[in-house]
């Protein structure tokens, strides 16, 4: 269980300072002493090696707009049998400070 714990420390202090060759090398390396499952799963990552590669390299992330998406369904929701289409929008731009009151 320890040595467990200390590689999966190890995984997660390379892929937090953005070090794909270390962790990708640890990940192929991974001791024989490890739990059979516990090396499936770490193994699994692999599988999406590219991405991830792309995500420690990039700083690009589609979070705000997942956010401003999520916020607008979420309004559709609240505020459903709005009379007018042009209203709700004026509304989701007031509440993201896209437009301001004169």
């Amino acid at each position: 269980l320890k040595e467990a714990y200390d590689s999966f420390q190890l995984l997660t202090y390379h892929f937090r300072n953005k070090d794909a060759d270390s962790f990708f090398e640890l990940l192929k390396n991974l001791p024989n002493s490890l739990d059979r499952l516990f090396k499936d799963k770490l193994k699994n990552l692999l599988v999406y090696e590219t991405g991830i590669r792309n995500a420690l390299l990039y700083d690009f992330s589609n979070g705000k707009i997942e956010a401003k998406n999520t916020h607008i369904k979420t309004l559709k929701r609240v505020s459903y049998g709005f009379k007018s289409f042009s209203n709700m929008r004026i509304r989701i731009f007031l509440i993201n400070g896209l437009i301001k009151i004169k």
